[in-house]
């Protein structure tokens, strides 16, 4: 079956959008605004409602969003436009009663916003614009004469698109042990930890350990203890490190940065930031008033360079760059004062079920001491993996063999522009692909945040349809 396939020079374009979470729903908002006449969008789907993803698609009122409201915007050129629209619906059931701009909100809210921007820009569409919401699995992509495609749907369908833009979000992590074991498929092992069910089957007087430490792993943290979990929570990770706190009311750092003289190395820019540190400030303001040069850093550093970031820099730099609540790192600090939560620096060696549960075995870092666990459910919180060509995904295997995409140097991400356009394997730019958000980190480094999405989705749309 054919859905829109248009197959003449009068033929609308035809635009078709891969995944319909924060990303793919904001370069869909961008092209209803801004498209001309005749032009056909398509948006593929696989689990509506469309705006939520795996972010934002949480029912769980503790899960709360790591920016303060007054950064949430969908739209960099009017910041407080979230904070508006919170304001015209507090008191409403699920909402607060009152709305700061430096409030953390639950993100299930942010969700119920992103739909909501969406739900704005189809009904704001002009009626030549065509709109189809497609609900489905693409599993492949044919390139067709002519620098068209053809996309292939898990039930047959097929989409004829003159452009196509992949905005499938973050992979699932890695496995916390590299190296195929019978426990990871069975009953006490949670490899997703985004799924609505991971915390099924735990007492609420057993103990759990979650292999990870980061911003995921904290959520799972403040949702079992809101739930009366009782047990012990043992966090694992390689280095031990935590997300540090926001505090609300910092004034903003100047910028100490210059845009035509940024460092090329990484101890150069660590130089930097120190001695701004110790001249005075917050270093959480410090920090942030790096972010709007991230993407011309990250470019002016050699692979090599960017190679030598990843091994010694980035486990300390995602704990002061992406920091949460401080709610939420005050009930974090109780649960480890009251030993209901322990933090420990190691690997894992071994994992296997008993018949009350789990044990896991890790050795301590920089020793060779083993520690035995016995929990009743191990759970994956060990972040998102970033190398596509090891994803056993019908989509990223059929790209890879097609030799459609390729993934960067150091299998950050895709092997694309800055601006978006994926790169064959080994060659340039097909001219009808496109990425957004999380494939595109080996080339722009920060590119998860709703701050560079916003940007990348408005600049996306204007260059697809002006190419």
């Amino acid at each position: 079956m054919f859905l829109d396939m248009p197959n003449s020079a009068s033929s609308p374009r035809h635009l078709a959008v891969i995944g319909g979470g924060l990303s793919g729903a904001l370069v869909v908002v961008h092209l209803l605004r801004l498209a001309p006449a005749g032009t056909q969008i398509t948006l593929i789907e696989r689990q509506p409602p469309v705006g939520r993803g795996v972010a934002y698609g949480t029912e769980a009122g503790e899960h709360l969003l790591n920016v303060p409201a007054a950064r949430m915007s969908a739209f960099a050129d009017d910041p407080l436009h979230f904070v508006r629209w919170l304001g015209e619906r507090v008191g409403r059931l699920g909402y607060p009663d009152q709305v700061l701009p430096d409030d953390f909100l639950p993100r299930h809210i942010y969700g119920d916003y992103i739909s909501s921007v969406f739900a704005d820009a189809r009904a704001q569409a002009p009626d030549t614009v065509r709109f189809t919401n497609v609900t489905g699995e693409v599993i492949d992509i044919e390139e067709r004469p002519e620098g068209r495609a053809r996309l292939l749907l898990g039930d047959g369908r097929t989409i004829d698109a003159d452009r196509v833009v992949l905005a499938l979000g973050v992979l699932p992590g890695e496995y916390p042990i590299k190296r195929s074991m019978p426990f990871f498929h069975g009953r006490r092992y949670v490899h997703v930890p985004w799924k609505s069910e991971v915390l099924e089957g735990i007492g609420k007087d057993q103990d759990v350990l979650i292999v990870g430490a980061g911003l995921t792993a904290n959520d799972i943290i403040v949702q079992l203890h809101r739930l009366g979990h009782r047990g012990t929570v043992h966090a694992l990770s390689r280095r031990g490190l935590r997300p540090r706190s926001h505090r609300p009311g910092i004034p903003p750092h100047p910028p100490f940065l210059k845009a035509d003289a940024l460092p090329t190395t990484v101890r150069a820019l660590l130089h930097l930031l120190r001695a701004e540190i110790r001249r005075g400030g917050d270093w959480r303001a410090v920090v942030d008033s790096v972010r709007p040069f991230s993407h011309a850093l990250w470019q002016g550093f050699s692979w090599e360079e960017r190679g030598r970031f990843m091994r010694h820099v980035r486990p300390f730099w995602d704990v002061h760059r992406h920091r949460i609540a401080p709610q939420v790192a005050a009930e974090i600090d109780h649960l480890a004062l009251n030993g209901r939560l322990k933090f420990y620096a190691g690997r894992l060696q071994s994992l296997r079920e008993t018949p009350s549960g789990a044990e896991a075995v890790f050795r301590k870092r920089g020793t060779e001491d083993l520690v035995t666990l016995n929990v009743a459910k191990v759970i994956n919180c060990t972040g998102p993996r970033t190398d596509y060509s090891k994803y056993q995904h019908p989509l990223y295997i059929n790209l890879l063999a097609r030799g459609l995409i390729d993934h960067d140097p150091l299998a950050l991400g895709l092997n694309a522009t800055p601006e978006g356009e994926v790169n064959r394997y080994r060659a340039g730019p097909s001219g009808w692909l496109y990425a957004i958000g999380a494939p595109l980190k080996g080339v722009l480094w920060e590119s998860t945040a709703v701050p560079e999405i916003r940007v990348q989705s408005a600049a996306l749309a204007q260059r697809i349809l002006s190419s």
